[in-house]
């Protein structure tokens, strides 16, 4: 019996014209899966204090591994979201 069919999800980061590619790529088994690891992906970089980039102008662009485009995540939407959990949390 064969297994789930996983696809390699590539998560880019793009701040402004700037762009740091995933060379490795992660196997997951759903874009849901790939939305979940890129909000966890954004919400760490959103809490490190080393990084300094404009959030208004950067996100992840997530491919597969046919270079296909499966969505693009945008930081002011994790930052939106963070902050609202983060109120009902206090």
């Amino acid at each position: 019996m064969a297994g789930p069919v996983m696809t390699v999800y590539y998560f880019h980061f793009q701040s402004g014209r700037r762009l740091i590619m995933d060379p490795e790529g992660v196997e997951l088994q759903s874009p849901a899966d790939a939305l979940e690891v890129a909000a966890k992906l954004a919400a760490g970089l959103l809490d490190d204090r080393e990084v300094a980039c404009d959030w208004a102008r950067s996100a992840f662009r997530v491919e597969d591994q046919h270079q296909r485009r499966v969505f693009r995540l945008p930081m002011t939407t994790v930052r939106a979201r963070e902050s609202r959990s983060r109120a009902f949390v206090n």
